[in-house]
């Protein structure tokens, strides 16, 4: 039989329908993905390794759709704003992928650099190193919660009785329709998030942020 002209299989391909796979069932499996390309498990390891590199694959694909690298140069708030905003934007187009990629272990070099980026930035502004990390990392768990937001019911509260629970109703009233709704949200707690850190940082030296948050509160 002649060979195919176009290969059945190629890295780019078997990252998209591994995307579209846990778009649809939230996890990912050879024998799954196998299926889904038609072709049998030995297929796959002609051009990956394994699903660890699959899952790379899939994250450096998000990644490059988050922000340039000159992301980095602007002022630190600036930047998390921005990277904030591509970073929900990339994860609500597969917002299946978040659980599996928020427990999967960070160990590609291309995310160590964005890192490496992002902790350069938030010390040359004064952050302590002990806390660069966590503010990172707070950041993330508020932007990965807000890509599933964008992907949820139009209404969370609902069968709401306005006579038992009357400011309730009130306030759900007054939330915008439709996607403005979870954008609404998003910058609201955006906001926050970033004038908290620069109160921890106008704070400046001394303890820790979480004896610094105590002493605030």
């Amino acid at each position: 039989m002649a060979r195919p002209r176009t290969p059945l299989l190629d890295r780019q391909r078997i990252v998209q329908t591994a995307l579209r796979l846990v778009d649809e069932a939230g996890d990912l499996t050879i024998p799954a993905l196998a299926g889904a390309l038609k072709v049998s498990p030995s297929a796959l390891y002609h051009h990956v390794t394994g699903r660890a590199e699959i899952v790379a694959l899939m994250r450096a694909e998000l990644v490059r759709a988050i922000g340039e690298r000159s992301l980095w140069d602007r002022p630190w708030d600036e930047a998390l704003h921005g990277w904030a905003r591509a970073y929900r934007e990339a994860f609500a187009e597969h917002p299946g992928i978040i659980r599996l990629l928020a427990t999967a272990p960070l160990a590609e070099p291309f995310m160590h650099e964005v890192y490496e980026r992002a902790v350069a930035t938030l010390e040359a502004a004064g952050f302590a190193r002990e806390e660069v990390m966590g503010v990172i990392t707070a950041l993330e768990s508020f932007i990965l919660g807000s890509a599933l937001d964008l992907v949820a019911p139009a209404v969370m509260v609902d069968a709401v009785d306005r006579a038992a629970t009357p400011r309730l109703a009130d306030a759900l009233a007054a939330v915008p329709a439709g996607r403005h709704r979870a954008d609404q949200a998003f910058e609201v707690g955006l906001a926050a998030l970033i004038a908290g850190y620069r109160a921890l940082l106008a704070a400046g030296g001394g303890p820790g942020v979480g004896e610094r948050i105590s002493d605030q509160a």
